[in-house]
C-alpha cells in the first residue's frame, strides 16, 4: 500500500487546497447563520411560550408569576420582535409579508404544543404532591416531554429554514451579527 501525501504528490495541490478553504469557509459561514437563525427564532418561540407576565416582564408579573399573556398579546409581541428584526434587516415589503406568514404559521401550529407542555407539567406536578410518588407516571410524563420538545424543534428547523429562504445571504450575514451583539 502506497502512502499519499496530496501536498508533496502533486504540484498543483496548493491550487486545489486554495479553492476547498473558501468552499470550507462558506459552509461553516452557513452552518453559523443557520444556527445563530436557529437561536433567533427558537428564543422569539420560547420567549412567546414561556412568558410570564407582571412587572419586570413585558406586560409586568416578574419572573415567579405565574400568570401567562393572553393569546392577542403573545401574537403582538412576537409580531413586534419580527417587525424589529426585518426593520434591521432592511427586508422589502414581499420579505416581510412572506416572514410574518411563516412566523405566524410557526405560532399557530405550536399553540397545541405549548397547551400540552402546561398540562404536563400541572400533572407532574400533581404526581409530587401525591401521598405515594407514581414513578412510572413521572416517567411517561418525562417521555411525552421529550416527544413534545422533538415535535417543537422539528417546527422551528422547518420555519427557520423557510425564513433563511426569504432572506439574502447579506441578510442572514447581517442577522448573525445582530445575533452576536444580542448573545448573552
Amino acid at each position: 500500500m502506497s502512502e499519499h501525501n496530496p501536498i508533496s504528490s502533486n504540484p498543483a495541490s496548493g491550487s486545489d487546497a486554495g479553492r476547498e478553504a473558501p468552499k470550507r469557509r462558506r459552509f461553516i459561514a452557513g452552518l453559523v447563520t443557520g444556527g445563530l437563525l436557529g437561536g433567533l427564532l427558537a428564543t422569539s418561540i420560547g420567549a412567546w411560550s414561556n412568558h410570564q407576565g407582571g412587572p419586570g416582564g413585558w406586560h409586568g408579573g416578574g419572573r415567579w408569576c405565574r400568570t401567562s399573556m393572553s393569546p392577542e398579546a403573545q401574537r403582538e409581541r412576537v409580531e413586534f420582535a419580527t417587525d424589529w428584526m426585518l426593520n434591521k434587516l432592511n427586508a422589502t415589503d414581499a420579505q416581510r409579508a412572506e416572514i410574518k406568514t411563516i412566523v405566524a404559521a410557526t405560532l399557530q401550529d405550536l399553540a397545541p404544543v405549548r397547551d400540552e407542555h402546561r398540562q404536563h407539567r400541572e400533572a407532574f406536578l400533581a404526581a409530587l404532591t401525591q401521598s405515594n410518588v407514581d414513578r412510572a407516571a413521572l416517567e411517561d410524563l418525562r417521555r411525552a416531554e421529550l416527544q413534545l420538545a422533538e415535535t417543537a424543534s422539528n417546527r422551528i428547523v422547518t420555519a427557520l429554514a423557510d425564513v433563511a429562504d426569504v432572506l439574502t445571504p447579506e441578510q442572514r450575514a447581517e442577522l448573525v451579527k445582530m445575533a452576536e451583539r444580542f448573545r448573552h
